[in-house]
């Protein structure tokens, strides 16, 4: 009877990686680079610092599903992890996964703190939202973060289990790992971030809710509007999908549970049920900007159908046959007019 339970168990695990990661790994990386190009093709977006801080977070976000998530679904596919016997795979691929891990919370802080000063009733606090400060800061946070990821090359090694006999990638170092489980992982990774957006999220909501009542231009006050909803939802959504994994690990790191099989086949199922929801924390940001704004989705469309494809179209159709097309002063006003009306 017990063998049946944790068969079916272990089965829904393996499903649970296989049917929740893939549509997050498919829809995460596409979304993601949607929003590079979007980010990048429009110069209201390529001039704010928040939009750059947000590009370079879809960046880590893809990266982080592909070292992180990919793997988990792979080794359900197929059965076997050549990462977690390689030292070399296993280094590398977990000390990405830990930079990738840390440099996405930190940057969503650092979107949610220029997004107050952006839109702060002070002009001292405003001039500190610039884009050559934001390139400063990011690579002092990138940098601080590699250096700091530096023992997980050391520590993290393949080791086979006296009990299952499987071969796991995991800290050696029995200090570093205890400091991994207790400090790295709950407040680097989840309470600092967490508090940190939430506080500066709270804060540039109340200044964006003022807005209405300041004489500021009209292009800076819809773009302020835009970006401060669209970060106050990802914050929302973000501690819905980390908390439950986060209290999961810590629980079964910190409480010793018997070794009865049934209950281990119950913590790898929840550990899989909430690690996937965690990874939703990377596929779906994308997905709420488009739902949470309108101007998003305009832009979404005016650079994929406007600015790309009928441009890939008007090259294709020239180099098939070259032509000279007559256009009509109205009709070029009328793109100028749409075009400046999507970017701003």
């Amino acid at each position: 009877m017990s063998d049946s339970i944790v068969s079916s168990l272990n089965f829904a695990t393996s499903q649970t990686y296989i049917y929740m990661g893939v549509p997050f790994i498919i829809g995460g990386v596409i979304g993601g680079l949607l929003n590079i190009i979007i980010f990048l093709s429009l110069q209201i977006y390529r001039q704010s610092s928040s939009a750059f801080y947000l590009t370079v977070v879809s960046i880590i976000n893809i990266g982080q599903l592909l070292t992180g998530l990919l793997s988990y679904v792979l080794v359900n596919i197929v059965g076997i992890d050549w990462i977690e016997s390689s030292v070399v795979l296993c280094k590398l691929r977990y000390t990405a996964f830990q930079a990738c891990g840390i440099i996405s919370p930190t940057c969503l802080c650092l979107v949610t703190i220029d997004q107050f000063l952006a839109i702060s009733t002070r002009l001292r606090w405003q001039q500190w939202s610039n884009i050559k400060i934001a390139h400063r800061l990011l690579f002092a946070s990138i940098t601080f973060w590699l250096l700091y990821g530096i023992p997980y090359l050391f520590y993290y090694n393949p080791t086979v289990s006296p009990f299952t006999k499987i071969t796991s990638c995991i800290i050696t170092n029995a200090v570093y790992s205890k400091y991994n489980t207790t400090v790295h992982v709950p407040v680097f990774m989840f309470v600092l971030p967490l508090c940190i957006t939430i506080i500066f999220g709270s804060l540039a909501y109340r200044s964006v809710r003022d807005l209405a009542h300041r004489t500021i231009p009209l292009v800076r006050r819809r773009h302020g509007i835009q970006l401060t909803v669209m970060v106050l939802v990802q914050i929302i959504f973000n501690a819905f999908a980390t908390t439950p994994v986060f209290i999961t690990r810590i629980v079964v790191s910190n409480v010793s549970f018997s070794n009865d099989p049934i209950t281990a086949a119950q913590i790898r199922f929840a550990i899989a049920l909430t690690t996937c929801i965690y990874y939703s924390y990377y596929a779906i940001p994308f997905y709420i900007y488009i739902c949470v704004s309108d101007r998003f989705r305009k832009q979404l469309r005016y650079v994929i159908i406007d600015m790309h494809l009928n441009r890939w179209r008007r090259i294709k159709r020239n180099d098939i046959v070259p032509q000279i097309q007559i256009v009509s002063s109205n009709e070029i006003k009328d793109a100028t007019t749409k075009g400046i009306e999507l970017i701003q």
